[in-house]
């Protein structure tokens, strides 16, 4: 918006036209202070990280499950009636042995196979087809900035926690890279039991949702990197923390990580070196006032501009216009209305409801910088993947178990020996022993004939629980889609290729609604990212890192040019890089360069033989080498006379007719 504006230009903007252009800044509202709303905030986030209690019990016993601790729920103890007892110590204490045969890390070895065969890789595509070039350049702008977050390390976990708890998190934010020497933008995966959201939500797509946010554990020194600006800052720090403590030598109240996340508390941590600052993004309203600037074109919402300012400024307009000898309808004006809106807010508090910083969202995209995953949501629930073969693991456990019991207990080779058949001066052991030598002889009394010792040997394991573990292991196989033809394993004699490959591919029907899931939060995650990356690079830097041909507007990213493109357009395409698609388009590109449709240079760009960037670059050398003059014709010609450069027929062929398309 224009404040002050002259009669010039005025007059310039008589039959001028209208533009549209949305610009948010980053306001830092208080620092340190304590006030009720703090505290209701606080209440709030504990009360939507309690509801999240049940989320965080089945993400921790999955967890055991996927780690092939599946004996350690808690049971009814049967001999101590009303204590409790775990399930493995109760077997033990029965004289058995807990079994299993963890299949679920099987069952998640295979996804993440399945996911890893069929790569994936965001492409931006701009609505314009004039601006694909600067799409081009968006697309290796993201594309390198995944790279230095190694997206492929961070996709395997946030697909885990899918299987594993229905949900994952990432934040996307502009930060600081200390191994390069410079920002840019930073993924980070939010841990599930240090997330809350409000429980309220009923959307699967979650537009309702409204606050988010997450607890951190600092160390002072993490504090006072990001909380404060001044020498005083740190002594207000101590303040509020109650004073640094001295944190080598204080000992964790947990012995590893996991059991310390487990055993997460909202307001204190259990981690005595450090110290708790939530993170809590809110969604909040206020009333603004929209203002329309037809002078510039500009649209904005101000927080600090009254009526009363834009009815001086007009009035200001309308006297300067009319003195130059203006019409008073062809004045460009300022249109003014109160509207209320939303905004999303951010502070950093501390247990006891001091706000370390506090802002509204700095973002283009005016969102917080969380990008969810989860799994569809019915009645504001998802639901793990694994969470439907964690009972039929259990039952097969035990079955596994009872049978090693029932083949451990019953009769196998008992020998059953008459008192009498037992010579003189020989006892049970050494009978017993003289019984299973090689060769031995045992001397008989005499009219014992009919008292001969007898070995005995019960099948007492065909009770029906060997049916029971194979029909259970077929369930789980059904459920999971781990049919023999997804696992490689040989099909049975006479089955069609064509019978075997589907059934293949219908057992990867299972997988869809999961990787469906992944590639809407791949989506979301990167249109946020990319934005950021648009907001906050503000100088030019070389992207092309990618191994790709593109132009030379795609090769460096122009600030001011990826201002230009008002809208794009996100689409998450697999990328086919395995051997036989590589074999396929190889043989393609050289049908094309046999028949003459190609150029040399296009070819070897597009092929994926080990050889051919090398050859392109000489190629490429040898022709500004030619157009320099500093390459004999004539010793060139002789080269290929003498099949110096390729001993094949039609290798030659193709190199002559370049250099006749060619000529140096």
């Amino acid at each position: 918006m224009i404040r002050e504006i002259d009669a010039k230009k005025l007059k310039a903007l008589a039959g001028g036209t209208k533009s549209l252009s949305q610009i948010r800044h980053e306001q830092e509202r208080a620092r340190f202070r304590q006030t009720s709303e703090n505290l209701d905030l606080l209440w709030l986030c504990s009360q939507d990280w309690d509801a999240l209690e049940n989320v965080r019990r089945d993400h921790e016993r999955n967890v055991r499950y996927k780690n092939g601790d599946q004996w350690s729920d808690v049971v009814d103890d049967p001999d101590n009636p009303g204590e409790t007892v775990r399930e493995d110590v109760l077997i033990s204490r029965h004289g058995k042995v807990p079994l299993k045969h963890n299949f679920i890390q099987q069952y998640l070895n295979n996804i993440q196979g399945q996911f890893l065969n069929s790569p994936q890789q965001t492409v931006v595509n701009a609505r314009s087809r004039d601006d694909q070039p600067l799409g081009n350049m968006l697309t290796n702008t993201l594309q390198a900035c995944h790279q230095l977050n190694r997206v492929g390390t961070l996709d395997i976990n946030v697909l885990s926690e899918l299987c594993l708890t229905g949900m994952a998190c990432v934040k996307v934010r502009f930060d600081f890279w200390s191994t390069k020497n410079r920002t840019d933008g930073r993924l980070d995966i939010v841990n599930i039991n240090r997330l809350f959201f409000n429980q309220d939500t009923e959307d699967p797509r979650l537009f309702d949702l409204r606050r988010i946010g997450e607890l951190h554990d600092y160390t002072f020194d993490d504090l006072v990197r990001d909380f404060a600006k001044t020498k005083q800052d740190e002594t207000v720090l101590h303040e509020i923390y109650g004073g640094c403590r001295e944190r080598r030598v204080l000992e964790p109240l947990y012995a590893n990580r996991a059991e310390r996340l487990y055993n997460l508390n909202f307001f204190f941590t259990n981690d005595l070196s450090k110290y708790r600052v939530i993170e809590a993004w809110e969604k909040v309203g206020r009333w603004v006032l929209y203002v329309h600037d037809y002078a510039d074109g500009t649209e904005n919402v101000f927080t600090d501009l009254t009526m009363a300012d834009v009815e001086a400024i007009n009035t200001q307009r309308l006297q300067t216009g009319m003195a130059a000898g203006l019409a008073e309808e062809d004045i460009k004006l300022i249109f003014a209305a109160p509207q209320y809106e939303h905004y999303w807010r951010v502070k950093y508090l501390t247990p006891n409801g001091y706000c370390l910083r506090e802002m509204e969202t700095p973002y283009t995209h005016e969102e917080h910088p969380y990008a969810l995953a989860t799994m569809p949501i019915i009645d504001g629930r998802c639901k793990a993947v694994l969470s439907d073969v964690i009972d039929i693991q259990r039952y097969i456990n035990r079955l596994l178990t009872m049978l090693d019991f029932i083949i451990g207990s019953s009769a196998k080779g008992l020998l059953m020996v008459p008192e009498e058949a037992i010579p003189e001066g020989m006892n049970l052991h050494d009978f017993a022993r003289e019984y299973v030598k090689v060769n031995g002889v045992v001397l008989i009394k005499k009219g014992a004939g009919d008292k001969l010792p007898k070995q005995i040997a019960m099948n007492s394991t065909n009770i029906g629980a060997w049916e029971m573990f194979n029909t259970e292991m077929q369930i789980m196989q059904k459920i999971s889609g781990l049919s023999g033809a997804v696992q490689g394993q040989q099909a049975r004699p006479g089955t069609p290729s064509s019978l075997y490959a589907q059934e293949a591919q219908n057992s990867l029907l299972n997988y869809l609604v999961l990787f469906d899931c992944f590639r809407d939060y791949c989506e979301a995650r990167d249109e946020k990212l990319l934005k950021v990356l648009m907001q906050f690079i503000d100088a030019p830097r070389y992207i092309d890192i990618n191994g790709k041909e593109y132009d030379e507007t795609a090769r460096i990213y122009q600030p001011e040019m990826a201002k230009k493109i008002i809208d794009f357009n996100l689409t998450i395409s697999k990328s086919m890089d395995t051997p036989v698609f590589r074999q396929v388009q190889d043989d393609m590109l050289m049908k094309l360069l046999e028949a003459g449709q190609i150029p040399l240079e296009v070819f070897l760009s597009n092929s994926s033989m080990p050889f051919a960037d090398k050859l392109l670059n000489d190629i490429k050398t040898l022709k500004e080498q030619a157009a320099a003059g500093q390459v004999d014709p004539a010793l060139l010609a002789k080269m290929q006379q003498q099949g110096e450069l390729n001993a094949e027929s039609k290798a030659m062929a193709i190199l002559e007719r370049f250099m006749g398309n060619n000529r140096i």
